[in-house]
Parts: structure tokens; C-alpha cells; sequence
């Protein structure tokens, strides 16, 4: 064999030492009703009920037949169909999902762009703001706007940025002449918005004021709904957050001086109260016209700064030391006294980091955001795109919006591929059916709609071939999936064909209690029946010359429906099945020790019923160990039913290989 020949025959018996060496690495180690069984499995329930930590450890020969047996239940239930009900795969679906969930890991995230977020909160900015909406606006359909629609809509906008940077322009009459939006227009101070820091605005619009100086005109930015042209009138870092109480004496703008002189004479004797020691919350619970926060004492929770009026704000954030009050000072609602009753720095980047990503995700930066992440496991699937049916699909949407109809009635039937995942082909249809169930997006330009839209479609179909995958790529994983299904499986068929049939089979109990009679024989006897008190023996004395002749159940039920309607019943009954020491009465009566108490309203008592001195009447007197035994006895049947159904073959010879 020459040099060349060797080598391949070495490079042949290599190749097929691998394959045997996965072949054999998990054997099959059972096969029930036909199906394989591995090594795996077997292992993993094999050690979970026989860790240290197990209460009843079995010898590998007994589990052996305990394994065999649970796995025949569970051929059972899917020979009933139970593997098929909506409720089966409801339940086992709702499992595999929240598990799922710890295996996979949400992708790595653009943690510049996220701390980038939260230097943002740190400050506070100031600002005014002309608005210049999309025709689309008015026709109350803002998420449809494609590129050409744009181009007017931003030259309006350059033109009220070039006159708002002008020396000695008047912003507020810019907002009046050109703004969209006519509550700006008539707002005490035309186009004001107040104060803001990170997560009040939408990133965009943060982003953009972060690098702009007091006083400067930001160029227009385009939102969904059109540009915003911005002039920023304040910044100042975060100042943290305050806890407050207030209380509120109304004074409105249109307060005549009568009404005036009124609430200032009340805020006065208030404060004069507080003086002298009242306590706050007190006094606002009785004085305060603030009603939602009167009731709480006048708090207000926590406070941001510019959340309230300005000479609130003004006043709040000045006071630094816990349990402060102020002096009374008016806004226009009317006169307060604010108490300052906690104060907190600005919150860290951790306390924030979960509420800064759903904020970029849901404003249209899931792309940018994760795009470290879904890099990486786009080279982990060997995701292949189609540029050729990228293209086709984004140029239609420089004209028509991704999610109107029209875009998506032209392809919802194409089976060209749009990009591949491990091999696998995603269709055109497929990103159609998907953007019908999603419809919403933050971009309002269609183009962008169409981008975002595609990269959380390409991101849903990796994590769904992940899911896929699961099984594949981790044996706890698949082996807690098999456990619970079986287990399932396993409770409902045991429950049909065990536990409620001897629940719920009165003659089979009655026929199995018959049968083995002597395993519930007592050491002692006990007395059965009822106990009767009567109200005397006046009362005795006609009862039972009125059920002389009745059988006992019938001579209850007789006194029960006879004096039930006594205000104070003349008849008390007690069932029950006694020994010696469990009841006073039938001690006195039968087993001749002690003597009875009554209870009040009654005063003598009879018995009806007998002495069993060894044996049951009935396997009622003795039920839950019957039932118990019952069902023992149903399960044995069973499973010698079910051994002599299904084919089962035990590779012993394996398995004692594997386990010794």
C-alpha cells in the first residue's frame, strides 16, 4: 500500500471512529412501544432521584423497572391523544417558553450609546419650541410619510431656524406666525415646554439639545409627527429629587380682593399654627384645598425638577435640610406651605440601565442599540442575505410606507428567500406576515420604517432559530423539556386510570374492602352511630316513641326535618365512629367510663347505632385507607396491563456497562 493509499485508508478509519464514537457516546439504552430511549435520559432522572439529597435512593435494578413503568404510562397517554389536546400544549408550551427564557440571553448591547443615554439625565435643560407638522398631521395618518413629503415641511423649518438666529429675534412670535400646534400658539408663554433632562424627551430630541449652549437655536429636527426647531433657554446639572407635603390655601387668578384677603388671613393663621408645633400633616388633612394630597397629609410623592409651577420648583429645590417648611409664597393656584420631607441624588446608571433600553427600543433605536449583539449572532448562524430582494423591497418603500397594504399585498405571496439563517431560507412572505402583525413603528419616513422593521425582523428570526435549537445545543435543557412533558403526560393519564376510578368506583371499593376484609381488622372496638341530644327527658321519651320502629338513617333524617325549624332545635345529631376516650357519650353509654357534661339547651341524649367489636361494617368506616389500598391495587392491574401491551426491550447488558 503505497504512502498515499495509507494515509487516506487512516484518514477513512479516523472518520469512522468519530461516527461510531457518537453513535455509541449515548446508546440506546431502553425501547417502549417502539421508541428509542438514550443513555442520556436515563442518566439524568436516574441521578436527579438518586442524589445525596434523595430521601428513597433505589438500587440501579429496581429503577430500572420504575423507569420502564413511568415510561409505559406515558406511551399510554399518547396512545389516549393526551399529547394532542389544546390544553396539553398549552401548559407544556407556557414551560418550554419561560424556560427558554434562561437560555436565551437577551444579545450584547451598545454600552456607549447606553451610557451616552444616561449622561444625558444628569443635566436639566431649559427650552421653547416652534413646531412644523406633516401634512399628514391633519389627515391623522402620521405614520405614513415617504421621502418627498418631507422636503417642504423641512424648508419651512430652515426658515423660522435662519429668522430665529437673527440678532434681537423675538421667539415667541416666531411660535404665534409659524407654529402647528395652537396650543403653543396660545400658551402664556408661546411655544414654552419647561424643563427636561434624559428619558422625558424622545432621544432625538436629547441628543441634539445635549450639544447645544444656553441661548442657541438647535437646526430643525424631524420627528414623526415634523421639525421641531428648538432654542435652548437654561441648562443646569440634575439637582436630584425632592420629597415633599404641601399645603394649599386657592387663591385663582381671577380672585377678586375680598377672596384674596381671605386665603392670605388663612395661610397666615396656618403658619402660625405650624409656630407654635402643630404638626404638618395635620394641618393639612384639615386646612389644605389640595384634596388629593390633603388626605395623605399634603404629600406629593417625589418631585423632578420643573414637574411643578415655577415658584414651587423655585422654592422645593432651595430648601437642602430634611423636615424644612417654608414660608407661605404664591403661584397660581393659590398660597402654599411646602415641607421638604426627603431629598435624593440623581439616579445611577444601573437603577436606570432597564428603563433606558425600553425607551431606545421603543423610539426606533433597537438596531443601534443591539447591533453589537445581533453582529455577533448573525456570524454564529451564517446569516446570508439577499441583496438583490433587500433592495427591491426598499426601494418600494421610498414610495409606499412598509406597513400600508399596498406594500405588503405586493409581496405577501413571494417565496423568494430574503436572507438565510443556518442554510434555513426567510421569505419575502414571511417579513409580510410579519409586518402585518407589527405594524407600528417609531420612524415616520418610510425608508427608515422599512430598515428598522427589516433588523428587528432579522433579529426575531435568529431568536426564534435559537429557540429551535435549544434542545440541540443543551442537554439539561432538553432533558428538563422531556421531564416535564412526560410528567404531564404521566399525571393525567395516572389520574384517569388510578385515582379517580378509586376516588369515584363505589362498587369496586365496596367489592375490594369485601375481598380483603381481615387487612382492616381493629384492635379494639368501636362503637358506630349517631349520638342524639335532646332538651330533656320529657323530649326523650316522645322522640323515641316516634322512631321506635325506623331504621336508624330514617329515624335521623325523621327528627332533622321534623325540628329544624326551632328557634333553639330540641334534637342535636353527632355521627361518627368511636373508640374508647373519643366521645363522652358513648363512653358513659357503651364502654361504662366517665359520666357527660352537657352542653347548654340540653340536658338528657340517647344513642342509635351498634358495637363493632372487630371488623368494619363497611368500607365507609374505614375509607381512606381502602381508597389507598385501592388504588395501589388499580396501579398493579394496570401496569400489568400495559406490560403485556406495549413491546418493551431493556438493553441490560448496556446499562450495566455504562452504570457500574
Amino acid at each position: 500500500m503505497d504512502k498515499m493509499n495509507k494515509t487516506l485508508f487512516s484518514l477513512i478509519l479516523m472518520l469512522l471512529s468519530i461516527t461510531v464514537y457518537a453513535q455509541t457516546s449515548d446508546p440506546v439504552v431502553m425501547n417502549i412501544n417502539g421508541k428509542d430511549i438514550k443513555k442520556s435520559e436515563f442518566e439524568y432522572i436516574y441521578n436527579k432521584n438518586n442524589n445525596e439529597g434523595a430521601i428513597d435512593k433505589r438500587s440501579l435494578e429496581e429503577y430500572i423497572v420504575l423507569f420502564k413503568n413511568f415510561k409505559l404510562r406515558v406511551a399510554e397517554a399518547e396512545s389516549q391523544g393526551m399529547d394532542t389536546t389544546v390544553a396539553f400544549h398549552k401548559e407544556f408550551n407556557e414551560y418550554r417558553n419561560q424556560l427558554a427564557k434562561s437560555y436565551l440571553k437577551d444579545p450584547e448591547i451598545n454600552e456607549n450609546l447606553l451610557l451616552q443615554a444616561y449622561n444625558r439625565t444628569l443635566e436639566f435643560v431649559e427650552i421653547s419650541a416652534v413646531f412644523i407638522a406633516f401634512p399628514q398631521m391633519e389627515k391623522r395618518r402620521l405614520f405614513n410619510v415617504i421621502p418627498a413629503d418631507t422636503l417642504a415641511v423641512y424648508q419651512k423649518a430652515m426658515e423660522v431656524h435662519n429668522l430665529a438666529i437673527k440678532k434681537d429675534a423675538d421667539f415667541e412670535e416666531l411660535v404665534k406666525k409659524y407654529s402647528s400646534d395652537e396650543r403653543m400658539k396660545q400658551a402664556e408663554r408661546p411655544g414654552y415646554m419647561g424643563w427636561h433632562s434624559g428619558l422625558n424627551l424622545l432621544p432625538v430630541l436629547e441628543m441634539n439639545l445635549a450639544t447645544a449652549n444656553v441661548g442657541q437655536v438647535t437646526m430643525p429636527i424631524r420627528l414623526p409627527q415634523g421639525y421641531y426647531v428648538i432654542k435652548v433657554l437654561n441648562k443646569i446639572p440634575h439637582p436630584g429629587e425632592v420629597h415633599a407635603a404641601h399645603i394649599l390655601i386657592m387663591s385663582p387668578a381671577d380672585a377678586d380682593t375680598v377672596q384674596i384677603s381671605d386665603a392670605q388671613n388663612k395661610i397666615a393663621e396656618i403658619e402660625k399654627k405650624l409656630n407654635e408645633g402643630a404638626d404638618f400633616g395635620e394641618l393639612a388633612k384639615e386646612y389644605s384645598e389640595d384634596k388629593g394630597s390633603a388626605a395623605k397629609g399634603g404629600d406629593l410623592s417625589w418631585i423632578q425638577y420643573g414637574q411643578m409651577v415655577p415658584e414651587f420648583n423655585d422654592t422645593i429645590f432651595k430648601m437642602n435640610e430634611t423636615g424644612t417648611i417654608s414660608q407661605p409664597f404664591k403661584t397660581k393656584f393659590g398660597y402654599h406651605i411646602v415641607k421638604l420631607l426627603e431629598k435624593r441624588p440623581a439616579a445611577s446608571l444601573e437603577e436606570l440601565r432597564t428603563q433606558i433600553e425600553n425607551k431606545l427600543n421603543r423610539t426606533g433605536n433597537f438596531t443601534v442599540l443591539y447591533q453589537p449583539g445581533i453582529d455577533k449572532l448573525k456570524a454564529s448562524t451564517n446569516f446570508t442575505p439577499n441583496e438583490k430582494t433587500c433592495k427591491l423591497l426598499a426601494e418600494k418603500a421610498n414610495t409606499l410606507f412598509p406597513t400600508d397594504s399596498l406594500y405588503t399585498s405586493q409581496f405577501e405571496n413571494s417565496t423568494e428567500t430574503l436572507f438565510t439563517i443556518k442554510e434555513q431560507p426567510v421569505t419575502i412572505s414571511d417579513f409580510m406576515a410579519y409586518l402585518k402583525k407589527n405594524p407600528q413603528t417609531y420612524s415616520n419616513l418610510s425608508s427608515e420604517a422599512f430598515t428598522e422593521n427589516l433588523n428587528q425582523f432579522i433579529y426575531q428570526s435568529i431568536m426564534d432559530n435559537e429557540n429551535k435549537e435549544l434542545e440541540n445545543k443543551y442537554p439539561e435543557f432538553k432533558n428538563l423539556v422531556q421531564e416535564y412533558r412526560d410528567g404531564i403526560l404521566l399525571f393525567e393519564v395516572s389520574n384517569k386510570e388510578v385515582w379517580e376510578k378509586a376516588s369515584s368506583d363505589t362498587e369496586g371499593l365496596a367489592k375490594y374492602f369485601d375481598e380483603n376484609k381481615s387487612k382492616y381488622a381493629w384492635d379494639e372496638p368501636h362503637w358506630k352511630g349517631y349520638v342524639i341530644l335532646v332538651k330533656d327527658a320529657a323530649t326523650k321519651k316522645k322522640i323515641q316513641k316516634e322512631i321506635t320502629k325506623m331504621p336508624d338513617e330514617e329515624a335521623v333524617q325523621y327528627l332533622l326535618d321534623k325540628y329544624k325549624t326551632e328557634e333553639t332545635p330540641v334534637v342535636k345529631v353527632e355521627k361518627g365512629l368511636f373508640t374508647k376516650g373519643q366521645n363522652k357519650f358513648v363512653d358513659e353509654t357503651i364502654f361504662k367510663t366517665g359520666k357527660v357534661e352537657f352542653p347548654e339547651n340540653y340536658q338528657d341524649f340517647f344513642l342509635l347505632g351498634k358495637l363493632l367489636s372487630k371488623y368494619p361494617e363497611s368500607y365507609m368506616d374505614v375509607r381512606g385507607l381502602v381508597v389507598t389500598d385501592y388504588q395501589d391495587y388499580l396501579e398493579q392491574e394496570w401496569l400489568k396491563y400495559l406490560n403485556e401491551k406495549y413491546p418493551v426491550i431493556i438493553y441490560k447488558d448496556i446499562i450495566e456497562k455504562e452504570f457500574k
